[in-house]
């Protein structure tokens, strides 16, 4: 009788073990580390992070004015690290087309690849701006910001209105 009592009592003793012991964390995978995958709000590459922005303290690349490559359509900007940027090409009305905004975005086709990764930019979203010379633009809302100094490519390609249109712009960050 000793014996199933002592056997109950060792097998009892080890599932209380058991019961206690902290299992071991499996490493999460975090969007940042989707290296195949596309580019989502809150990812990361390296100290640089892909995120959104509407506001005063969003600087749009388009109205940067910084040097332009026309033989690589390439624009080349230096930023004070901190400096939120959106990297998307805008969309207006060019009334000689007859479209309304609405009509030319839905129209529209747009990829973005930033380090060569694609953006997902349905999940971006989008805002708008007021340009004196055009009016209302409407541009992806792809922001880029860092605490760090370094450096980023966006590159874009579309048609819109029926005209064909590739972009990179070249963004470093740099410490003041």
């Amino acid at each position: 009788m000793k014996k199933p009592v002592y056997l109950m009592l060792i097998v009892l003793f080890v599932f209380i073990l058991g019961a206690c012991a902290t299992a071991t964390p499996q490493p999460v995978e975090t969007p940042s580390q989707r290296i195949e995958g596309m580019i989502n709000p809150g990812d990361k590459i390296g100290d640089i992070l892909i995120t959104t922005g509407d506001g005063e303290d969003v600087i749009f690349v388009t109205k940067l004015h910084c040097p332009f490559d026309s033989s690589t359509e390439t624009e080349s900007c230096e930023q004070p690290v901190g400096t939120k940027v959106n990297v998307s090409q805008g969309i207006f009305v060019d009334p000689s087309i007859g479209k309304t905004l609405d009509e030319l975005w839905s129209e529209q086709t747009h990829e973005m690849f930033i380090e060569g990764r694609p953006v997902n930019l349905q999940a971006f979203g989008t805002v708008e701006f007021n340009n004196p010379m055009v009016g209302t633009v409407r541009v992806w809302n792809v922001v880029i910001v860092t605490d760090k100094s370094g450096k980023i490519t966006a590159h874009s390609t579309g048609v819109v209105g029926g005209d064909k249109w590739n972009y990179t712009a070249i963004l470093t960050f740099t410490i003041p």
